[in-house]
């Protein structure tokens, strides 16, 4: 018996698919949420920026800009920004606070947007905005003196969290479901499928395309099945259906682009198996699909840029918001493509092999 764990032991150590599933992806995978977890704790962590604006011409307004950036401290911090760049800039703010041209000490009134999808995140503004009020708009000079009442109107669009997980779960289960897939196709061409294929006429890049054409149908109904049950169960209604079917499209095609050249370059099912689940999990994990990008350290949050989950998610849920976003979908547009020729040709290289 002894002889027998050492021989299977020996077995497990001598298989690279099996040594990377067991120690390289829960490494991986626990990385990123490690280090998630460490940018809350941290003292130094997240932070709620708000930026605040004035419209008003009225001295009152500038005091009041003034009191909400002395007294944030914490967790929140304010910062003054010119009336016309706080929806241009490139930073992207947690939340606006806007000092409208009609503020009046008398009866101050200030709007609220909070971008960042973090439960409590509105209610530590408003109460900010209730203490800085007072502080600038109260009647007298005296401490005790009883300070206006303040109208806080509230921009937000509540639900970020679940408009973010929408596309971000199923993009994750697209790409572990298109790789369940690929690797039963490529255990099925090495049992001598693409042998009878290619007596048939049926080049090895022709294969690939057939499979990238399936996966991608998959991948979108897929995604689409998600989103439908997402707007039917929990009324998540996209402000741009066109948007974001064309999203979901480019989204699709995308992943499963990135299923086929993965598998190309593997060329076989036990090398695909092994490195797949950890591209999967990493890709997924880095791009938002299971914590949404603006709650991520700024270490996790860069790549989403330059990869193609982070592409996707982005698209799908500025498609809900009700924007095209452009610059992810032509990222997408070129990715797909460009996947495509890399995996033809490794396809052709393979079988020359």
């Amino acid at each position: 018996m002894i002889a027998l764990a050492i021989a299977l032991l020996r077995a497990f150590a001598s298989d690279r698919a099996s040594l990377v599933l067991a120690f390289i992806a829960p490494i991986s995978f626990f990385s990123i949420f490690a280090i998630f977890f460490q940018h809350l704790d941290a003292p130094e962590g997240m932070h709620i920026e708000v930026a605040v604006t004035v419209r008003s011409p009225k001295p009152a307004a500038e005091e009041l800009a003034d009191a909400l950036v002395t007294q944030s401290e914490g967790k929140i911090i304010v910062t003054r920004v010119p009336s016309d760049a706080s929806k241009n800039a490139n930073k992207r703010w947690c939340a606006t606070i806007e000092i409208p041209n009609d503020f009046d000490a008398q009866a101050p009134k200030v709007a609220i947007e909070s971008l960042l999808p973090l439960p409590g995140t509105s209610d530590a503004i408003r109460q900010l905005v209730i203490a800085a009020t007072a502080a600038a708009c109260s009647e007298g000079s005296s401490v005790r003196a009883v300070p206006k009442k303040v109208e806080i109107i509230d921009h937000t669009r509540h639900g970020a969290l679940m408009r973010a997980s929408a596309p971000g779960i199923p993009i994750l289960f697209i790409l572990l479901a298109l790789s369940s897939l690929t690797a039963r196709g490529l255990g099925d061409d090495e049992a001598g499928l693409a042998e009878r294929l290619q007596s048939l006429g049926i080049s090895a890049v022709r294969r690939m395309g057939a499979r990238l054409l399936a996966l991608s149908a998959i991948g979108l109904a897929q995604l689409a099945t998600t989103l439908l049950f997402a707007m039917l169960a929990f009324g998540l209604v996209p402000a741009s259906p066109l948007s974001l079917a064309t999203a979901a499209v480019a989204s699709a095609c995308a992943c499963a682009s990135f299923v086929v050249v993965l598998a190309e370059f593997c060329g076989n099912r036990s090398r695909f198996a092994a490195i797949a689940p950890v591209c999967t999990l990493s890709l997924a994990g880095l791009g938002g699909s299971m914590v949404p990008i603006s709650l991520l350290p700024e270490s996790l949050s860069w790549p989403a840029q330059w990869i193609f989950t982070g592409w996707a998610i982005d698209s799908c849920v500025q498609a809900l918001d009700g924007t095209f976003a452009w610059k992810p979908f032509l990222a997408l547009a070129c990715f797909t493509p460009a996947c495509a020729i890399c995996a033809a040709y490794l396809a052709r290289r393979n079988a020359f092999r």
